[in-house]
């Protein structure tokens, strides 16, 4: 055999392969550093039972930037691992009853849909939530969001921002 073949076979070997990374770093980069829309079209439907594996432990932190793009079938197929949402944009295709392990929930623009559906049944670990100043006023808030302060129906809840710029932080019972 040539030299010019033992170099190609080094090269290759030491270049390596995106799954011969460890564990950890993909879950790292899974959570951290790849949109889900690319999680879920670039990785899951591979059907790689390893990677498919650490994309199933993966815990979600969703930022939705002005001009990100919001893809419907990745939301729905991670609802259940996505922890952090930050909403900038109006995604009134978002349906945030779905986060069921939803704790940190900041929204911009939220829609009336978005609003009702921020109750603990839904988000039953919400511990931080944040809605920006927008085209309702207090008085259209539902009443469990209104009273938030004096009688409090979320378990985790320990800070809330309201649209008004009211912060309210709750203390554990």
């Amino acid at each position: 055999m040539t030299e010019e073949y033992y170099l190609t076979n080094e090269i290759n070997f030491s270049i390596g392969h995106f799954e011969q990374l460890p564990d950890e770093i993909l879950l790292d980069l899974f959570e951290n550093y790849i949109r889900l829309v690319d999680i879920y079209l670039g990785f899951y439907l591979l059907n790689h039972q390893r990677i498919n594996r650490i994309i199933n432990s993966a815990r979600f932190y969703i930022d939705i930037p002005s001009k990100d793009i919001f893809h419907q079938k990745s939301f729905s197929h991670f609802a259940h691992q996505i922890v952090s949402l930050h909403l900038s944009t109006f995604c009134n295709d978002l349906d945030i009853s779905k986060l069921v392990n939803l704790r940190f929930l900041h929204i911009e623009k939220p829609d009336r849909p978005q609003i009702v559906s921020i109750r603990p049944e839904f988000l039953p670990n919400l511990s931080y939530l944040s809605l920006s100043p927008c085209w309702y006023s207090l008085r259209e808030l539902p009443r469990h969001l209104t009273n938030i302060g004096e009688l409090c129906p979320f378990k985790h809840l320990r800070l809330c921002i309201l649209p008004n710029g009211k912060t309210i932080r709750l203390v554990p019972k």
